[in-house]
């Protein structure tokens, strides 16, 4: 009999906690935690029925087979470097890193380690995008010279008054541009 896989969410914000929500109510999943050392991380873990880990190494107790890390971009390098040098495979929000440097070093690190990454550009599995994908790689368009895909919210008027999403390596251009860009 195969066991559900374990995952791990690291961070206990807007995102991390939407992670948590679709993991714990995953038929092929288990929430093995909550990462996050704020009160926020805690009462995210509880809500989900879910335990609560400070950090991962003490997530380590509840066994994660993969860890999706949604902490603040200028986290991303330090907590894929746990990760890898945990063994731990790992979805990391978007961006991979908050600098291409950093980025290659996270992917370099990776690699040595055979630990595997993923950057959590959603929008590729929009039936929408993946349709556009099926025409031009089926060529009923031709050759693509130039292409342009934009998709447009409305962000509520508090997002950016979460600090972090207002200093250097977030932004809109880190935050929302990137899915246009990736796309």
């Amino acid at each position: 009999m195969l066991r559900d896989t374990r995952i791990a969410v690291m961070g206990a914000g807007l995102i991390g906690r939407r992670h948590a929500m679709h993991v714990a109510a995953s038929a092929d999943a288990d929430l093995a935690c909550v990462i996050d050392p704020s009160p926020v991380g805690q009462a995210a873990a509880d809500e989900f029925g879910a335990p609560w880990a400070a950090s991962l190494a003490d997530a380590s107790a509840h066994r994660p087979d993969g860890v999706i890390v949604a902490t603040p971009n200028q986290m991303h390098m330090r907590n894929g470097l746990e990760c890898v040098a945990a063994g731990l495979p790992a979805l990391m929000e978007k961006p991979i890193c908050d600098s291409v440097a950093d980025a290659q070093r996270l992917v370099a690190a990776a690699d040595a380690a055979g630990a595997p990454l993923l950057t959590g550009h959603h929008r590729r599995h929009n039936p929408l995008m993946q349709k556009a994908k099926e025409i031009i790689d089926g060529g009923a368009i031709g050759t693509p010279v130039a292409a342009n895909a934009m998709f447009w919210i409305c962000k509520p008027d508090d997002y950016f008054n979460v600090e972090w999403r207002r200093e250097k390596g977030a932004g809109p251009v880190y935050l929302n541009l990137i899915h246009d860009v990736d796309t």
